[in-house]
């Protein structure tokens, strides 16, 4: 193997996520330096042994390095691609500008993302399959605490133009990642959130708002 090779799977956020941060470094699924290997999951891809191989707890999405090792966790395949192909910066460019973008990726994955996630897998019917312990009451919850810091995110977006400052970076990928996977829900944040909205509008015209789910 001479390229790297990226495990994906349509309509997962994590997978997505990756591949929002690719169109954004301008890295074509096809045709680059990235081999893109698409996985079905409701087929149970990730489940196969040799898939095993590879992601032992059966995460998607997996990038394959050219000497066999594999990066299974969607922030750790950005943190390699941002070294890989620095340019444009996502992940921030000293010290101070890292620990900031990595500060609010990580609020808006656990605040923002990761609840908007455990709500469509816990309550979406059409996940039933993948998802064999759905719970209800657990998924209205986490809804709860979406809805809720979402008004937070508002009223940080009133302050800055991006999730983490005045520039573009992996934690905007990360809250829309998370944001469009709860369409599946029909959710949408409250329309009283105009920074959000604004924010949003700008996302859709960057490259990674032209990733399909």
């Amino acid at each position: 193997m001479t390229k790297l090779r990226l495990h994906d799977a349509p309509f997962a956020p994590n997978p997505r996520r990756v591949r929002m941060f690719l169109a954004e470094k301008g890295i074509p699924l096809s045709g680059g330096p990235i081999e893109h290997i698409s996985m079905n999951l409701v087929e149970g891809a990730q489940h196969s042994a040799e898939y095993r191989e590879k992601s032992p707890l059966g995460h998607v999405p997996c990038l394959e390095l050219p000497d066999g090792e594999c990066l299974t966790e969607s922030r750790a395949i950005c943190t390699f691609l941002e070294a890989e192909f620095p340019e444009p910066n996502l992940m921030g460019r000293d010290g101070r500008e890292r620990a900031r973008v990595e500060m609010w990726d990580r609020r808006v994955e656990l605040l923002v993302a990761m609840p908007l996630m455990m709500w469509v897998r816990h309550a979406a019917p059409a996940l039933a399959k993948i998802e064999k312990n759905q719970n209800a009451e657990i998924g209205a919850w986490y809804a709860a605490r979406a809805a809720e810091f979402c008004g937070w995110m508002d009223q940080r977006l009133g302050e800055t133009e991006w999730v983490a400052g005045h520039r573009f970076s992996i934690a905007d990928i990360t809250a829309v990642a998370g944001f469009d996977f709860a369409k599946m829900m029909k959710w949408r944040p409250a329309p009283e959130f105009a920074n959000l909205a604004r924010w949003r509008s700008a996302f859709d015209a960057r490259p990674a708002g032209s990733v399909g789910p």
